[in-house]
């Protein structure tokens, strides 16, 4: 009864923890977006709330699943039953993962308290939901490839700060490629900050003062995916690195041990 009183302790300390942090990374993440005048309240208020769902999920995932793919009791589940090795990632990834999506549901309600309209506000929740799987997923396959957490941590941020940063990086390929017509649309389809733009209507971040002469994007004809479009890549990202790391996991690998 007392361990049972314990875990349940744990698990609340571990959301209001998560929730603290994220919040602080919010209020923080949104203030430098605001003053670096990337839109409006309401519209950095989504962008940061994007970012710390990048930030947190691949760590949570990262973290627990890991963790739990190398004790003893995983390795004997895989030997003893093969099968199940999906569904157990799959639920070892929902619980790691439930500390983030609480703090979405309440950051999202708390968006629709200073303005926001309930119709967006549900766009960005399933966009958040879809993005706290996919960014789970990348820190959970990468934490098994590099086996260490933080390491895996630390790569999920890059592959996201690559996606994310693309844009500007049209700056230096500007020189060696004489058309980037072909290559906008794709590299917007992939970014996910772009779809809080196209949910946000109006929301034209690439011609922010900050942002117009960083990258060549703004001198060619561009449009805003749709946020299920993006929403649907990151899904297919996510499958992926879910796949992937089965394969790390497969049973041939602890039975030959």
């Amino acid at each position: 009864m007392k361990i049972v009183i314990g875990m349940k302790l744990h698990s609340i300390r571990v959301v209001l923890v998560c929730i603290s942090i994220a919040s602080f990374l919010q209020w923080l993440t949104f203030q430098l977006f605001v003053y670096l005048k990337l839109g409006s309240s309401l519209e950095c208020f989504a962008l940061a709330q994007t970012l710390v769902v990048l930030v947190i999920a691949p760590y949570l995932a990262a973290s627990m699943t890991f963790s739990e793919n190398h004790s003893t009791a995983f390795t004997s589940l895989l030997v003893l039953s093969p099968i199940s090795i999906g569904k157990h990632l799959l639920i070892r990834l929902t619980i790691s993962l439930i500390p983030i999506v609480i703090w979405v549901i309440l950051s999202t309600f708390y968006s629709v308290i200073i303005g926001m309209s309930i119709g967006k506000a549900l766009k960005m929740l399933v966009l958040l939901g879809l993005y706290s799987f996919t960014a789970g997923t990348i820190g959970m396959w990468s934490a098994n490839i590099l086996t260490d957490p933080i390491f895996g941590s630390l790569c999920t941020y890059l592959f996201l700060s690559i996606l994310i940063g693309s844009a500007f990086l049209f700056m230096s390929l500007e020189r060696y490629i004489n058309d980037l017509q072909p290559y906008i649309q794709p590299i917007l389809h992939l970014n996910p900050l772009i779809a809080v733009c196209n949910i946000n209507d109006g929301m034209d971040i690439f011609r922010t003062p900050l942002l117009y002469e960083r990258t060549p994007i703004t001198s060619h004809d561009f449009s805003y995916p749709s946020w299920i479009v993006i929403g649907c890549w990151q899904l297919m990202i996510g499958f992926s690195c879910f796949f992937g790391t089965l394969y790390v996991n497969r049973p041939s690998k602890f039975v030959s041990l």
